[in-house]
């Protein structure tokens, strides 16, 4: 079986078009609807309104899940347009790779029977944590700031793609010296 990370670098970057991950993000709409991807995970959708009531914090996921995908999007908009020389290309391509990973945990959370609150409030830290950074390296990329970004290796460690391994990917996949 194929690591999450070599199918989420196989099947997501080497494509060259961008599309959300959320068909409903159960802030606007009643369901958190998140859209299968290709060889690495299937479509989920859940009442966010009812799944509340035994799960208070899928509200916090939610809301994490809505900017990761936002962000997942932008940083897929704007890669293309940058030299393979850049690093922040390869930079944000990390970045992209632990919010699919995040979204690929999260699916497996939601298609349990019974979700756990604690698992949910675990998934939503870590995706805070993920958002920030990612956050800063794209206002990064967009600017000629030299922001310094907070490292959360433990979010990346969570969604279980670990960062040195991401770059060492990354780094193969761009032809850059390993």
């Amino acid at each position: 079986m194929r690591s999450l990370l070599n199918s989420i670098i196989s099947h997501q970057l080497s494509s060259s078009s961008c599309s959300k991950l959320l068909l409903g993000d159960g802030i606007t709409t009643s369901d958190l609807t998140i859209k299968g991807v290709h060889g690495i995970f299937g479509p989920v959708s859940i009442n966010v309104r009812s799944a509340r009531k035994n799960a208070p914090a899928i509200g916090d996921v939610a809301s994490a899940a809505k900017n990761l995908d936002e962000y997942q999007f932008l940083i897929c908009s704007l890669v293309p347009s940058l030299p393979d020389s850049n690093l922040s290309k390869m930079e944000l391509q990390k970045y992209r790779v632990a919010i699919i990973a995040a979204f690929a945990k999260l699916v497996s959370m939601l298609l349990l029977k019974s979700m756990r609150q604690d698992d949910l409030a675990q998934w939503s830290k870590h995706a805070k944590a993920l958002l920030e950074e990612t956050s800063d390296a794209y206002l990064k990329a967009n600017s000629n700031y030299n922001l310094k970004i907070a490292s959360h290796k433990d979010a990346f460690e969570y969604f279980e793609v670990p960062v040195d391994k991401v770059q060492v990917a990354l780094r193969a996949f761009y032809d850059y010296e390993v």
